[in-house]
């Protein structure tokens, strides 16, 4: 699997962990001092009657009441630590059996339904439509080698798990097991590999933790070489438990209409023949809709080549991917391992 990524286009819908704060009200002072002489005795943990205070002790536990505001807007403090999206600081962690100060910026996507940190000195945040992605500083951003990403899909961690196992391709897909994070509650892991049996120091390697949310899955896949996994696997390992689930915010799914403008779009970016082909008509091309439902929309594509190409797009994540049938050249349908968000070419 030389720079293989596996790519998971699921349909997304989450109910989301809601984190909230609790407040009260106190006041100073033993309750019996606000008391009038004469009065009955109240009994401890009673509230005085309000006509048993005097007007100017009223007002001043009417002041003393009215709550304070916390620092930092309300969207700012209705996430789960607390925490402003972009915030630094510093933490001590356990590497290789030494300790290591790591600088920090913590992360809140509500589009995706989660917060967590990154070691921003060993890594770079990469926001995509449908994903975060945090990239080794040392790699080349267009493809690279070490990285996490997080993303989303709507079906639970064991059918994601399936999923995966159905589109392995020839990749080894080691048993899934139970994994309990420190901030997610439990959840389970599993590695992806190559399938010859030789090991190398270089060959790439994908740990992929999937914890529930809600009613989905929030997927964060650590890439990085067999040889990295003492390295960048444990420091991914750190930055996945500090993982918090939230509510996320939906966005309106992608129309008919919408897919099939983001499929041309698409198209015309990456084929840089295909406006010169349809401006001369040397070849018969057209898109059309296929299929349509609330989980999936097709979108199919008939090439110059004579490939027909389809696209199978997640109307609410946006995750798409492509297959391509060429009569008389491929026996069926199959999936070419080209996937991207579609809400990136609206």
């Amino acid at each position: 699997m030389k720079k293989t990524y596996l790519g998971i286009m699921l349909g997304i819908a989450v109910t989301a962990l809601l984190i909230g704060g609790c407040g009260g009200s106190s006041t100073s002072g033993n309750i019996e001092n606000n008391i009038e002489a004469g009065d009955s005795k109240i009994e401890e943990n009673e509230e005085p009657r309000q006509d048993d205070i005097p007007e100017e002790k009223k007002e001043e536990e009417e002041t003393k009441a009215e709550p304070v505001e916390e620092a930092g807007s309300e969207a700012e403090n209705e996430t789960g630590t607390g925490r402003k999206d972009g915030e630094r600081f510093e933490d001590v962690i356990m590497l290789e059996g030494m300790e290591e100060t790591v600088r920090y910026e913590h992360v809140i996507n509500k589009k995706i339904g989660f917060e967590m940190d990154y070691d921003y000195e060993s890594f770079e945040r990469y926001t995509e439509a449908g994903s975060e992605r945090f990239i080794s500083v040392y790699d080349d951003p267009k493809n690279p080698e070490s990285y996490l990403e997080v993303k989303f899909s709507r079906e639970d961690p064991d059918s994601v798990y399936e999923l995966i196992k159905s589109q392995s391709n020839g990749l080894e897909i080691t048993e899934k097991e139970s994994y309990d994070f420190d901030r997610a509650g439990s959840g389970i892991m599993f590695y992806i590999n190559d399938d010859d049996g030789d090991f190398q120091a270089s060959d790439p390697l994908q740990e992929v933790f999937i914890i529930p949310a809600g009613n989905g899955s929030l997927i964060a896949t650590a890439h990085y070489t067999v040889e990295g996994q003492e390295g960048f696997g444990s420091r991914f390992a750190y930055i996945v438990n500090t993982i918090v689930v939230i509510d996320r915010e939906e966005e309106q799914p992608v129309s008919d209409e919408q897919a099939l403008s983001a499929i041309k779009k698409y198209c015309y970016i990456n084929y840089p023949d295909l406006e010169d082909v349809i401006n001369e008509d040397k070849a018969t091309v057209y898109w059309d809709i296929s299929s349509s439902d609330d989980k999936e929309i097709v979108v199919l594509f008939r090439s110059y080549t004579g490939a027909l190409v389809r696209y199978y797009i997640d109307p609410v994540s946006g995750d798409t991917y492509v297959t391509e049938f060429v009569e008389g050249i491929t026996p069926k349908e199959e999936r070419t391992g080209e996937s991207f968000n579609v809400r990136d070419y609206l």
